[in-house]
């Protein structure tokens, strides 16, 4: 399912900055570092909700079928 699979795309930002700095010796500017740190404090936050409100990750409410006309 798309919940699992969906936490490691943020793994992306942190490969692009390997790949960056090792290929093009490229650095993050400050700009980036802010942005990727807002990213992750949201993620953190809306985990930490999650667990807080007792939410489960994956639990899919199964849809009731239409009526029978």
């Amino acid at each position: 399912p798309a919940s699992v699979i969906a936490p490691f795309d943020y793994t992306a930002m942190i490969f692009a900055l390997g790949i960056g700095y090792f290929a093009f010796t490229e650095l993050p500017s400050a700009q980036m570092i802010l942005g990727a740190g807002i990213v992750i404090a949201a993620g953190v936050f809306v985990i930490l909700r999650e667990a807080r409100l007792g939410l489960r990750r994956g639990q899919a409410r199964r849809a009731k079928p239409p009526p029978a006309l």
